[in-house]
Parts: C-alpha cells; structure tokens; sequence
C-alpha cells in the first residue's frame, strides 16, 4: 500500500485525510497538536510540528512515504516541500515556496519581475518600526512575512494604529521579520479563490468575491462581480506569476485586488490550497475536485481539472462571533437552512469562544448555494441574521 504524509490534523484538514483513505493510501499525520481530530482519521500519527522541517523529512524518510501534503496550512508548506525535494517525490519545490509563503520575499519577486507591486517595507525589529513611523504613508497594512490565517494583520489609518500593530504583528512572526505595505484601494471586492498548478503551469484558477470583518476574511462568493475583462487581466498576472516563480505543482491560494482602472496587484499566492473549506467551495462552484487532485499531484498521478461550464452562485461563509461567551449551538432559520450544502462546526456546546478577528476563532464553515447571483448579493450582507452563533455569557 503506498504510504501518504499529511501535515496537520485540524478540522479543515480533515476532509483531505478522509479524501486519501477513501484513494486507498495508507496516511500518515503529524503535528505538535495530538488532540487535533484529524488524526483520529489517519493510520498513524508523529507528534512532530508541522514547521520542523528536518523532522518531517525524518518522518517521511523513516515511513518511506510516496507522497507529502501540506493542506490547507501556509505553516507547513515550506516543510512539505523540503520533504519532497530531498525524496525526489513531487511537490512545489523549496526555494519557490519559501519565496511565494514569505510576504516580503514575495513583494521583492514581484516587484524584480515587472508585476505591478505596492509600496512596501521590510522590518526586522521593534526600532525599525518606529523609525519608519513618519516616513509612511496611510492607510497601509502591517502583516507578519510568515504567518495564516490572518493572524497579526492590520490595516491602519494613522501613527497610533500604526504603532499597536507592529507590536502586535511581531507577536505572530516565526522568522522575526514584519511587512509594511500600501494598502490598495479598489471598488471591488478584494478576488480570492484557489488554483491548481501542474508542471510549472496554472492548470485550474477560479478567482471570487472576498467579504471582510476588519482584517479578517467572513467569506467568498462566486461568480466574481468584478467586470469580466478586469478577470481576465488577473488570471493573465496570476498565470505570469506562477510561470516566473518557479513553483512545479500543487495547489495555490490566491488574493489580488483591481483598481478602478483594471490594473491588478497580486496581494497573495500561497503555495497551498485555502483553508476554511476554500477547497470544497470551489468543487460546489466549478465543480473540479480540488482535493482530489492535490492528492494526485503528490502522488505522482494524471490531474482531472475539467469543470463545469456555468459557475453555481455560492458562498464560503465563515461563522464567527462578535463577542466572547460559551457556545449553545447553532441556530439557522427556515430561508437558509435549505441553502446550506454543508456545515463544518469547529465547537460543540459548552465551549468557549472569542470574538472573531482571525483563523483561531471560527466557529465553524456554512457552505451555501444561492439561486442567483441577485439573491446573494441581496443575503450576504445579512447573513448573520440567518446563521446565528449561540452565545451565554
């Protein structure tokens, strides 16, 4: 039985180890999170943390894997890919992934290669950060280069907020180093979706609309409202991009935003598929596999990328609160429930929640199918009085 090696065991990652079981492989989980459920669906587990990446590769040396995947997870991407190239097996290659997970060693790849690139700086310290304080212009974005999940980013409007973030976003960085960049400014919605890449070329992008709660993202819908010719110029950049960069195959998720006058600026292209069910979002939309074909990428085998011909009018809606308490549940009314194709919960009763600002609050993922483009746009600002999250103080 040939042996797969899957980074991570949360909630999200668990439709893709369900995916390999059920293709016959024999999988293999490892994280620093033993009580993640995943691994209850996987044939064995390390406690080893997804970002090691001498001791992933330990891993998959010692298991003799034919195939590792990082899903849904930009932590674990760089590690997948040092794994595979030291193997020989297949994956996005190491240099191209550290470059396109890392935030600012993406904005000078982008930049060096001709792609329209906002402002931006690098920070190493605390010090650097203030220095630049004045020298900025605002409103602009402070990120950690390396982490998810929208943890530590912020958009800022004035010196204050400027300074509270880099404190908070050097809270968030593994490598020690910060981003500050133009914030681009567009009358669409910012496009986000999920690609597939397979030797060297982007074989699969569907690119849609994502809603926000602050920094944080709440959601995306597709089709994109976003002028079909604006669309095309993204898909061109986002295809150059993955072309220059070097990366092989896998999957990519990807965030850009379109001026008034259609020119696009790439904020993202991660070398991993999206989280929070982004995948199963796009197969509900285009109806291409995603999972089933990164599971085939890693493995050595043909992809399938075929879809469908007209785009179903759907949304990933991440269920969040706007305040901290004890979760009770779950409460939908009699005009969405119907239109829920799936409902991913990440809490049960009993649990408590935090105010939602980033990955590690969700509550859960409401898979949603609408009957027309004109009917999602009208609920989706209303969603919340749809999808209530249960709250006791």
């Amino acid at each position: 039985m040939k042996k797969i090696l899957m980074l991570g065991g949360a909630y999200s990652q668990i439709p893709a180890i369900k995916a390999a079981k059920d293709a016959g492989y024999y999988v293999i989980t490892c994280d620093y999170l033993p009580d993640n459920p995943g691994h209850k669906f996987s044939d064995a587990y390390y406690n080893v943390s997804t970002t090691d990446l001498e001791g992933v590769l330990a891993i998959a040396k010692k298991e003799q894997v034919d195939g590792v995947i990082a899903y849904a997870s930009d932590p674990s991407a760089q590690a997948a890919a040092y794994a595979a190239d030291e193997l020989g097996l297949p994956g996005a290659g190491f240099e191209a992934t550290k470059m396109l997970s890392e935030k600012d060693l993406f904005r000078a790849f982008l930049r060096d290669s001709g792609f329209n690139t906002p402002w931006f700086r690098h920070l190493t310290s605390l010090e650097d950060g203030v220095a630049l304080a004045g020298l900025i212009e605002y409103p602009c974005v402070v990120k950690p280069v390396d982490s998810s999940g929208s943890k530590g980013v912020t958009v800022v409007n004035d010196r204050d907020e400027y300074l509270n973030a880099i404190n908070g976003a050097f809270g968030y960085t593994r490598c020690g180093r910060v981003i500050v960049e133009e914030y681009i400014d567009s009358p669409y919605d910012q496009l986000h979706g999920d690609g597939i890449v397979v030797d060297g070329e982007l074989a699969f992008l569907e690119l849609g609309d994502q809603r926000f709660f602050g920094a944080a993202p709440v959601g995306t819908s597709f089709p994109s409202a976003v002028p079909k010719e604006y669309m095309e110029n993204a898909l061109r950049e986002v295809a150059g991009a993955v072309r220059k960069s070097g990366m092989r195959s896998g999957g990519i998720n990807v965030e850009a935003r379109v001026k008034e006058d259609g020119t696009v600026f790439i904020i993202e292209i991660g070398p991993r598929s999206g989280g929070n069910y982004v995948p199963q979002t796009m197969q509900l939309a285009t109806g291409v596999d995603e999972v089933d074909n990164l599971i085939r990428i890693a493995m050595g085998r043909e992809t399938d990328t075929e879809r469908r011909q007209d785009i179903r009018c759907c949304m990933q809606y991440v269920i969040g609160s706007e305040r901290g308490g004890t979760f009770t549940g779950m409460e939908l009314d009699e005009f969405i429930r119907p239109k829920i194709r799936e409902l991913y919960l990440h809490k049960k009763p009993g649990d408590q929640i935090v105010r939602y600002g980033n990955s590690g609050a969700v509550v859960g993922v409401a898979l949603v199918e609408f009957d027309s483009m004109e009917e999602m746009e009208r609920i989706i600002p209303e969603m919340k009085t749809h999808i209530v999250v249960g709250l006791r103080d």
